[in-house]
């Protein structure tokens, strides 16, 4: 028996964390053979074992390529792990198990907002998805909101596992430790939702409160990273990008600051909810149930409204709010009397 992982388009972001833990098990797994169709960019320098072997993937072999070499190396007894982002697009004569990471493939979320080509290629996956997805034997998602999506497009509830993962990373902290500071570890896309939680730190800031945000974003993302810069230094905010910040710095600062803050709109997993867990970390978070499946998050808030999260922030930092008095009928009516003699 063989194990045959698709991962033809993985090379950053969660998709690699995800996968490198895989390959982290695979190398102690000796009996079994894996065969691994690689994004030609990923460094698989650390994962050279004898029972692990790796073909290399360029863009344009993503579609014909690789169904040609799955029907070359497979047999009954194998399993196909698919964890890219194209279905199988035809039948193979052993078990067939589509790994889904992207809520994009099978939801109607909006995509407004994302660039056009990006849109362009969410557009081609999601009808892939709509079509080919039934050449799968088995369907794996990593949270229950994924799992209640499938169902509603018909998917048999026996075909479908929710089944998430992720190795627990040891680092010594290096540094002390950060009061008052917050880390959201996210790419830029949308629904990350970076402008609402800019718009909370401005909130914050005309209180006199102004705790230090670290963000993750890529320094490419032109807009969204110009935003943050314009509206820090308007209202002179605490914040900082950390573009491509190295996996150990990363872990670091889980053990150094304050609190995790998440106020994605949609996670198929959000893996740094997990990463904090295991590093002890409080997290702040969007009231979705993505965050419940596997967390308690000490403060919750409704991603919508920048003033609720802003608020989720004051009471983690112990920050009283001056709270809206609520008169009696009595005293409203003298009210009243005070403006008729205005």
């Amino acid at each position: 028996m063989k194990i045959v992982i698709i991962a033809s388009d993985i090379h950053t972001g969660g998709g690699k964390v995800v996968l490198n833990d895989l390959l982290d098990a695979a190398k102690n797994m000796t009996s079994i053979s894996f065969h691994i169709l690689i994004d030609a960019r990923f460094n698989t320098i650390n994962f050279k074992s004898n029972n692990i072997s790796f073909t290399k993937i360029l863009k344009y072999q993503r579609i014909f390529y690789v169904n040609k070499i799955i029907s070359n190396l497979v047999n009954t007894e194998d399993v196909v792990l698919n964890i890219s982002g194209l279905p199988f697009l035809k039948k193979f004569p052993c078990s067939k198990v589509q790994y889904i990471m992207n809520r994009y493939f099978i939801d109607n979320y909006s995509t407004s907002g994302l660039p056009f080509l990006v849109r362009l290629r969410l557009s081609f996956q999601k009808l892939a998805f709509s079509y080919y997805l039934k050449y799968t034997d088995y369907i794996f998602v990593q949270n229950s909101v994924m799992r209640d999506l499938l169902l509603k497009l018909g998917f048999r509830e026996n075909m479908i596992e929710v089944i998430p993962y992720k190795n627990v990373d040891t680092i010594i902290s290096k540094g002390n430790k950060l009061q008052e500071t917050f880390i959201y570890v996210a790419s830029g896309e949308a629904h990350k939702n970076h402008l609402n939680l800019l718009k909370a730190w401005a909130i914050l800031a005309k209180d006199n409160i102004y705790p230090t945000l670290l963000l993750t974003i890529n320094e490419d993302d032109n807009f969204l990273y110009n935003k943050i810069l314009i509206e820090s230094q308007k209202y002179n905010l605490n914040i900082t990008i950390h573009s491509k910040l190295p996996r150990n710095e990363l872990l670091s600062y889980y053990e150094r600051v304050s609190a995790l803050i998440y106020p994605s709109f949609f996670e198929c997993f959000g893996i740094p909810l997990l990463e904090a867990k295991n590093h002890n970390l409080p997290v702040i978070a969007a009231e979705l149930d993505y965050v419940r499946d596997f967390i308690d998050p000490v403060e919750t808030f409704d991603p919508n409204s920048p003033k609720s999260i802003a608020r989720a922030v004051r009471r983690f930092l112990c920050r009283e709010e001056k709270l809206i008095p609520v008169l009696s009928a009595e005293e409203f009516a003298e009210e009243l009397v005070l403006y008729a003699n205005k």
